[in-house]
């Protein structure tokens, strides 16, 4: 087993956005950035606050998979696809696929915490697709409890997320007070981030908004003494097509 990270809040990137309405803490920055890097097949991970209502003018994309999870609070949605706002309230998910291109705009409510997440298909086949929005509300998911634990699946078995990002799996697991033992398998990167409260990860501990990175582990320990609620992607360790680092970014 090699633990590849473990970012504190603090060792993050932190950026401040439209005079401070909203704030940005980046386990996964943009390439350029010292300390972060994108790997496997996931490129840019971004944990939104806003602390006012402020908007995103409208910006383009291309070729990314970008999933949006609303965890508090709404946000309002425009793109040149539909050419309408769309409402996302929390528990909703929505999945771009940038394909050839698509410009959007974001109205974020002051209140609101989100995940955007950038994926990193095979850009030889989104680029000349067309782009394509999907959104989800939280009651298309649906959550398997033991008393213990409970797990909502976003993409996966029994999830409601069609994506096209080779191998890519995510859940959300709240876990009561316990010890876990939960199998994994190890030709995959398990990212994680704590959501809320406190537990130990393979004896190292973790806090709010800590991201802890593991790869070639068949198991991880968890060791909760209170409740707490921890994000989880599962992508390959080793992607099989070029991915954009390496088709796109300079040395």
């Amino acid at each position: 087993m090699s633990k590849v990270k473990h970012l504190r809040k603090d060792q993050q990137q932190i950026e401040p956005l439209f005079n401070g309405a909203f704030t940005e803490n980046k386990p996964i920055g943009f390439p350029n950035f010292d300390g972060t890097t994108a790997y496997s097949n996931i490129f840019y991970w971004a944990h939104l606050v806003a602390h006012e209502t402020a908007e995103f003018p409208l910006h383009p994309h291309e070729g990314f998979e970008i999933i949006t999870f609303v965890f508090k609070g709404s946000v309002e949605h425009y793109d040149t696809v539909s050419k309408v706002y769309t409402p996302l309230n929390a528990g909703d998910v929505q999945a771009i696929q940038a394909g050839s291109g698509v410009s959007h705009s974001e109205k974020i409510t002051k209140g609101t915490e989100l995940f955007q997440i950038w994926f990193d298909p095979d850009f030889a086949k989104t680029m000349p697709q067309d782009a394509t929005y999907k959104d989800y509300e939280s009651t298309c998911f649906h959550s398997v409890s033991d008393g213990n634990k409970e797990v909502l699946t976003y993409i996966g078995k029994n999830g409601s997320i069609e994506s096209i990002t080779e191998g890519l799996e995510i859940q959300k697991t709240t876990y009561k007070s316990g010890k876990f033992e939960e199998v994994l398998d190890p030709a995959f990167t398990y990212s994680y981030y704590l959501l809320e409260g406190t537990l130990d990860l393979d004896e190292e501990v973790l806090t709010k908004d800590d991201f802890y990175v593991l790869k070639d582990a068949s198991s991880v320990s968890l060791t909760v003494n209170d409740e707490a609620e921890l994000f989880v992607i599962k992508t390959p360790s080793e992607v099989k097509y070029r991915r954009f680092i390496e088709r796109y970014s300079k040395d």
